[in-house]
């Protein structure tokens, strides 16, 4: 049985990273499909209703990052850890569907989805089934058969959603894709955690709620703060503004991968060596030094064409989502690492700091966003996400070097990083600028450019980044 100290760490985050990739490729593919099918009002009705199930899942998330937290600890009951959490899901899912009839006409109004009170209780029963046994896996240090699991699901989704559509169930029928997609992966999480669910003891439901207490509140106030944008334009504008903000986010969305993949290793292993006493400075800064190598590209790649990488994936119906697509591009860079620190704030058992810090910097996003979107519009509300963000990195920043001096929070390889970004950006700038883009294989042509340029110049400028890829080179050989 293996530990999240015994597998490497690098080497699961570049599995797990190439899973993400995997997984972007098709998700890419189904979101330009559907948004040009369902046309911007029922392409963000849809990412509507899924944002409110990915904020009423926020209580069984919470509890599962408390079990995931257990589950790494030496000596842990794993079997107990495992039945509270499906005690703990099935008791809030009898709540969420009371909720769901209650509130079942402005379900539909909001989200302008006949079928919305159905979709949303079969959405999230599908991923309150998913995500702790993800969690669970995860602390076994297991991150790549965590993300291929993922990458099976998607796999499985876009041909589902499509076949639906086709079949003529619109925006229900990506619901319906998803939620069949996400049943069929369960068991392949469920095999990889290794335990059996046994009725646990009062003892450990009191040591999972002492982490659980704190893990719940900051799993509600990150999702709401990660889908506020798109719920206060669904609210203040119209769903075809969260359509146009989806389509950005999704460009970006591959920024996020490496923070996603080390995160969820590093998680684990620093609480598993927290709970023994050891030395925990290299790998934070080490994951550091890389969570950002490509959201800092997508980056200065946002800000060379943005506009054209919009339209030419989705059509001119998207046009407004360029602006917004340079914004969150800036925001990535942000959240790469920020998530890292929380993660590390996490693993050394301090939930109650991420709640202060979460609920600081919602508050934050709510005042500005409001603000600034009645007076800006969709941009507005992008503007108050990178400041709040920001300000998370700044307050998460604080408390790593206040718990853990020896870490570095902005090692060399990061500047590096930057640097391989503006070379980047000097040479397709011009390149956009010569060639006529007509079709997107002439867009594609122009990023593979600009990924050829700043790969190469890394590699020449990065020693670190050279030790790095022999290192886990040599790990994954090891492991075969």
């Amino acid at each position: 049985m293996s530990d999240a100290t015994s597998v490497s760490l690098g080497g699961e985050t570049v599995k797990a990273t190439a899973a993400k990739f995997t997984m972007a490729a098709i998700g890419f593919l189904g979101t330009i499909v559907f948004a040009r099918v369902l046309g911007p009002t029922g392409f963000g009705g849809y990412y509507l209703l899924f944002s409110l199930v990915k904020i009423a899942d926020r209580a069984v998330n919470g509890w599962g990052t408390a079990v995931k937290k257990r589950f790494s600890e030496a000596d842990s009951p794993t079997g107990e850890l495992v039945g509270s959490q499906a005690l703990f899901t099935l008791v809030w899912m009898g709540l969420a569907v009371g909720v769901a009839l209650v509130t079942s006409r402005w379900l539909v109004s909001y989200t302008g989805l006949p079928e919305a009170p159905v979709l949303f209780v079969v959405l999230l029963f599908a991923v309150t089934l998913f995500e702790p046994l993800d969690l669970m896996v995860q602390a076994r240090g297991r991150v790549g058969a965590s993300m291929w699991t993922d990458t099976l699901r998607s796999l499985l989704t876009f041909p589902l959603q499509l076949g639906l559509i086709l079949l003529g169930l619109g925006a229900a029928g990506m619901a319906y894709g998803l939620a069949g997609a996400t049943f069929l992966t369960v068991p392949i999480l469920a095999y990889y955690v290794q335990a059996r669910p046994v009725a646990p003891s009062r003892e450990t439901v009191t040591n999972v709620w002492s982490y659980a207490k704190y893990s719940i509140p900051n799993s509600f106030l990150g999702q709401a703060y990660d889908r506020f944008d798109i719920i206060l334009l669904g609210y203040l504008l119209a769903p075809a503004a969260a359509g146009h903000y989806e389509v950005a986010f999704k460009l970006t969305v591959p920024a996020t991968f490496v923070t996603m993949a080390a995160s969820s290793g590093l998680m684990a292993r620093v609480s598993r060596r927290h709970s023994e006493g050891e030395e925990l400075g290299d790998d934070v800064s080490n994951t550091l030094a890389f969570t950002s190598i490509i959201a800092i590209p997508m980056f200065f790649g946002a800000v060379a064409m943005p506009e054209r990488l919009v339209v030419t994936f989705f059509g001119p119906d998207y046009a407004e989502a360029a602006l917004l697509l340079v914004g969150l591009a800036a925001y990535q860079i942000a959240k790469t690492q920020a998530g890292v620190l929380s993660s590390v704030i996490y693993g050394i058992d301090r939930p109650d700091v991420n709640t202060r810090i979460s609920a600081v910097t919602l508050g934050i996003n709510i005042v500005l966003g409001v603000a600034l979107t009645l007076v800006y519009g969709a941009i507005g509300v992008v503007v108050a996400t990178a400041i709040a963000e920001t300000l998370r990195y700044c307050l998460s920043a604080i408390i790593i070097k206040r718990e853990l001096s020896e870490v570095v929070l902005f090692p060399r390889t990061l500047a590096e990083q930057f640097a391989a970004g503006l070379v980047m950006l000097a040479v397709i700038v011009p390149a956009e600028r010569a060639v006529a883009v007509e079709q997107w294989y002439h867009l594609l042509a122009i990023i593979g450019l600009g990924a050829v340029v700043y790969g190469v110049t890394l590699t020449a400028i990065s020693r670190k980044l050279r030790i790095t890829v022999k290192g886990v080179v040599r790990s994954s050989r090891l492991e075969l």
